[in-house]
């Protein structure tokens, strides 16, 4: 079947939830492979460049928001979710270590942070120093609950997400990791791409799999449900406190 002009395809996601693994695969497909298409572009948290540009695009992704529906003509999203503890802890390891020029800036503002919807942790604000030497600087205990905080605005908007919408599937990552090929092939089934399309992006999901991708330095732990080594009765109270219900509304298990 194909794909009428003006449905948008979107794909939605998290800092840490196979937003690289994904952009390898769509910027290869349709940035390089299929040159001639309008191409991929990812517009990481810029809500607002996501916006004003989207509609040129012939697909899109943006992480970490909820998008208004309403604004966006006819589309498809797809969205990878994860347990969002592990989210916690995933970021905690990758930012502690310095993966990302950004968390290496001195004193970052709020606009510093804006491109990845990300807060400035309170007890950092007035210190100087960067996120990386932040994390460094703090037990494992204090560092989750400033990375926590890293993530507020992230896993608000997991909980604004509106359930069973016809336009809206979703994957997770848990049922994604080792199962690359076939959920891709899902995927792009509901995108409703050609049949060449289709077969040159499953290959690209299985050359680009996490388990041929030993060494990656974007990939610490694939692993699911870390939360439960790394969360002490503190962290999952104020977990709990800051983002009451999300972990069953999401549909993973309390403990």
């Amino acid at each position: 079947m194909a794909r009428p002009t003006d449905l948008h395809l979107i794909h939605c996601s998290y800092h840490k939830c196979l937003t690289v693994y994904y952009g390898r695969i769509m910027r290869a497909l349709f940035n390089r492979l299929l040159s001639w298409s309008a191409g991929y572009r990812h517009y990481n948290s810029h809500l607002e460049q996501f916006c004003d540009g989207f509609r040129d695009d012939r697909l899109s992704s943006v992480n970490n928001r909820a998008l208004d529906l309403e604004r966006l003509g006819r589309f498809r999203i797809s969205r990878f979710i994860r347990d969002p503890r592990d989210l916690v802890v995933s970021g905690y390891f990758y930012h502690r270590r310095g993966a990302e020029p950004w968390v290496t800036r001195e004193s970052p503002t709020a606009d510093d942070w804006y491109f990845a919807n990300g807060v400035v942790p309170e007890g950092m604000r007035a210190s100087g120093v960067s996120f990386a030497h932040y994390l460094q600087s703090l037990p494992e205990e204090e560092g989750l609950m400033a990375e926590l905080e890293f993530r507020r605005l992230h896993l608000e908007s997991m909980a604004r997400w509106p359930a069973g919408h016809p336009e809206v599937v979703t994957w997770r990552y848990e049922e994604i990791v080792g199962n690359e090929t076939a959920v891709f092939r899902e995927l792009f089934a509901f995108y409703e791409l050609s049949a060449v399309e289709r077969a040159l992006g499953t290959w690209l999901a299985g050359r680009y799999s996490i388990g041929r991708r030993a060494g990656d330095p974007h990939i610490r732990n694939p692993a699911s449900g870390q939360w439960r080594e790394h969360f002490t009765p503190r962290l999952r109270r104020a977990f709990e406190s800051a983002h009451p219900g999300l972990v069953k509304q999401l549909g993973y298990p309390s403990d």
